[in-house]
């Protein structure tokens, strides 16, 4: 009789185990969502898994699979630059790392075309992007995370400056301090050095681009006069930058920051290139969600734009499972934190967390944490229980 005790007792352990793993999960999780499923697809954990959510951030690994489905982690965002009389017109292509130290390899690789000709002035063409783009969710606010999305960009479409009474300098060594950046600081009080949102002018975004890139011709030691604006570029370019970083490096780099101006960057140039220039909002979308009724692991996933920054996108638990599926090859490009490779994702009314998780008696694990907006902390101590336990 012990016996057949002792033995119904080690028959009980691991369910006993589990039901005590799934009570402190839930307990942590506070009415939040939880799911964990194995490499082929099988829940292994599933806390209230079939509500829906807003994935925040987290949408930004949907991005990275999509931009691999449609233009390939090799390929590289491309500028344009043409010459017409004395006017140097630059037609940019959506490059969100069109940044100061791109803009030294631009200029250096410009000196043969241009010769020892002088310029009026630099002209932006804009129209690869359809005009007045707004990205659901981004605000007007001087933050980062809410700069303009344009076809010509550079530095994110924002300026680091260091403000001194009515000094003003570049907090940058690479970044000549422009008219336009100066103006900026002025205007918004900036106090000390400070990062902020260039502009919520799309014709600011455009002067902004064009002082930079005078200023670094300038600064190569060519005449280039005070003349910025608008223009349509016609003929051929006399140069096409390829920016040196892939789009894997890009993705890596949205990731890592959580960047939402590069992520809607990205976003965009996936539209344009399915169904052609100008760019916009509405082809990008047509993309995703066809791309999401092609995948049925992906069903549940609503997308509204490419970084997360939206209310109104919505997934389950299963749907982002699915696209971690989809990423795992790529999920070297994730962040390391709580020593797993994961994304976060984070509004006032959301905690989120995805990723992949090495564990002992289910091998690799793809996880998916959605709790309120108190669970900042409490979606850590998920992952260590799921880690110590699984």
């Amino acid at each position: 009789m012990i016996q057949k005790t002792v033995l119904l007792i080690l028959l009980l352990l691991p369910s006993l185990a589990w039901a005590d793993l799934e009570a402190d999960v839930s307990a942590l999780a506070k009415g939040g969502i939880v799911y964990v499923a194995d490499a082929e697809g099988q829940s292994v954990l599933n806390i209230a898994g079939e509500r829906s959510f807003i994935p925040a951030s987290t949408l930004k690994v949907f991005t990275c699979v999509l931009a691999d489905e449609h233009l390939g982690m090799d390929s590289r965002f491309e500028t344009r630059f043409f010459l017409e009389g004395d006017r140097l017109i630059v037609r940019g292509g959506g490059d969100p790392f069109l940044v100061s130290e791109e803009l030294d390899a631009v200029v250096a690789a410009l000196a043969e075309p241009l010769g020892d000709r002088a310029l009026s002035g630099v002209f932006i063409d804009d129209s690869w992007f359809e005009a007045g783009i707004v990205v659901p969710g981004v605000g007007g606010s001087e933050e980062p995370y809410d700069a303009l999305n344009s076809a010509t960009a550079v530095n994110f479409n924002t300026i680091n400056v260091r403000v001194d009474g009515s000094t003003v300098t570049s907090a940058e060594e690479q970044t000549p301090l422009t008219p336009l950046a100066r103006e900026v600081a002025l205007r918004r009080g900036v106090k000390g050095k400070l990062r902020v949102n260039l502009s919520n002018d799309p014709g600011e975004v455009r002067r902004y681009a064009a002082e930079l890139i005078a200023e670094k011709l300038r600064g190569a030691g060519r005449t280039v006069g005070a003349e910025v604006g608008d223009a349509t570029a016609t003929g051929e370019p006399i140069y096409v930058h390829r920016n040196s970083r892939t789009l894997g490096e890009v993705c890596a780099g949205l990731l890592y920051y959580s960047n939402n101006y590069i992520a809607n960057q990205v976003f965009l140039a996936i539209g344009a290139h399915v169904h052609g220039a100008p760019a916009s909002l509405e082809k990008s979308v047509r993309v995703a969600t066809a791309f999401i009724d092609s995948n049925p692991d992906l069903a549940g996933l609503v997308v509204t734009e490419g970084s997360g920054i939206s209310y109104e996108n919505q997934a389950t638990a299963s749907a982002m499972i699915g696209a971690l599926a989809l990423f795992e090859p790529h999920k070297g490009l994730l962040r390391q934190k709580g020593g797993t490779p994961n994304k976060t994702g984070t509004l006032k009314v959301t905690k989120t967390v995805v990723g992949y998780l090495d564990t002992k008696t289910h091998g690799t694990v793809r996880f998916v944490i959605s709790l309120d907006g108190s669970g900042s902390n409490r979606r850590w101590q998920i992952i260590d229980l799921l880690r110590d336990r699984l």
